[in-house]
C-alpha cells in the first residue's frame, strides 16, 4: 500500500495559543485509521488541515502527494471532512441538497445513495434544518458515501447517531476502506471503534503521543487476571482495566516488564487487550508522572 497521507513537523497555533507542535505520521491508502485525544488535544484542527480547509503554520501536510490547502475544485472532491457541529442553514429540501453534491463529485453512485436512504428511512421532502443532530449527521454520511471520495475525515460522527446507525454506518465505513478507500476519524469513545481500527493515532499536550498498526501495539501489552494477591499488581506500569465476566478484575501491562517473569504466567491471559485498555494504561502512567512532577 502507498501512503495517502504524509504529515511532516506540524505546527497549528491560534493567536498565542499552540495547539499542535512538531506533529509528524504516515497513513497508508485503504486503512480506517482512528484519532484520539482529550478535548482541545487539536483533533478537530489536525482533521481541518488534512482536508485543507486551513493552512499549517509549520511544517508540511501532504495528501495524494500535495498540499491539500492548494487543492483546485476537483482535487477538493477526493476528500470529504464531516464535522459534530455541522451547521448548514440551506432553505431548499434534502432532495435540493442531493442534486447539488451530484454535480460536485464527479464519481457520485445515485445507487450507493439510495440504498442508504432506504435502509435509514429519511425523507428528501424534509429541509436540513428540520432534522436532528443524529439525522444531520447520517444525512451527510449517505452524501459522504455517495460521492465515493478517496478520503473520508470524520470528526466525532458516532456522538449523535443511534446505536443501531453507528453500527450501519461503521461497517459500510469498513466495507468503503475494504474497497480502497482512506478513513481518519476522531472520537472520544474508542469502544465503538475497537474492531474497525488499523492504526492509532494519540494527540496529548500538542504533541503526538501513539503512532502505530493495531496489531503491532497490541503485542506490547499482557492482560493480567487478579486471581490472587501478587506484587505485579502493585507494579508502577500497570492499571487496572475493567472487570472480566465474571467479576474478576484484569490489569494491562507492558509485556517487555514481565516477559521474562515465570512467576506471572498464571495470570496471563491469551486475549488482546482493547484499544481502550491500552488507553486506561497510557492516560494511568501519564497521570502519575503529573503527579511526580506536582511533587518535585
Amino acid at each position: 500500500m502507498k501512503k495517502i497521507i504524509e504529515v511532516s513537523q506540524l505546527g497549528k497555533s491560534y493567536g498565542k495559543k499552540k495547539i499542535l507542535d512538531k506533529v509528524s505520521f504516515a497513513i497508508q491508502e485503504g486503512t480506517f485509521t482512528t484519532l484520539i485525544g482529550c478535548n482541545g488535544a487539536g483533533k478537530s484542527t489536525t482533521l481541518r488541515l488534512l482536508a485543507g480547509v486551513e493552512s499549517s503554520d509549520e511544517g508540511s501536510i501532504k495528501v495524494s502527494g500535495l498540499d491539500p490547502y492548494m487543492y483546485d475544485f476537483n482535487q477538493r472532491a477526493e476528500v470529504f471532512l464531516i464535522h459534530e457541529n455541522l451547521e448548514l442553514s440551506v432553505s431548499g429540501t434534502l432532495l435540493e441538497f442531493v442534486k447539488y453534491y451530484r454535480e460536485v463529485f464527479p464519481r457520485w453512485r445515485n445507487d450507493v445513495f439510495n440504498k442508504i436512504l432506504k435502509d435509514r428511512k429519511i425523507s428528501l421532502k424534509k429541509k436540513f434544518t428540520d432534522l436532528s443532530r443524529g439525522q444531520k449527521m447520517q444525512f451527510m454520511l449517505m452524501l459522504a458515501f455517495a460521492a465515493n471520495p478517496k478520503m473520508m475525515l470524520l470528526d466525532e460522527i458516532t456522538a449523535v447517531i443511534d446505536i443501531e446507525g453507528q453500527k450501519y454506518f461503521l461497517e459500510a465505513l469498513r466495507e468503503y476502506v475494504n474497497n480502497g478507500g482512506t478513513v481518519v476519524i476522531t472520537t472520544n469513545i474508542l469502544s465503538e471503534l475497537n474492531d474497525y481500527t488499523d492504526h492509532l493515532l494519540l494527540l496529548q499536550e500538542r504533541h503526538l503521543m501513539v503512532n502505530e498498526e493495531v496489531k503491532n501495539l497490541q503485542k506490547k501489552f499482557i492482560v493480567l487476571k487478579k486471581t490472587e494477591d501478587h506484587q505485579v499488581f502493585q507494579h508502577p506500569k500497570i492499571a487496572k482495566i475493567r472487570k472480566d465476566y465474571d467479576g474478576t478484575e484484569l490489569y494491562l501491562i507492558p509485556r517487555e516488564v514481565i516477559d521474562e517473569d515465570t512467576h506471572v504466567l498464571k495470570f496471563k491471559q491469551e486475549y488482546p487487550p482493547r484499544l481502550e485498555d491500552i488507553l486506561t494504561l497510557f492516560f494511568h502512567l501519564k497521570q502519575d508522572q503529573y503527579e511526580e512532577e506536582l511533587v518535585a
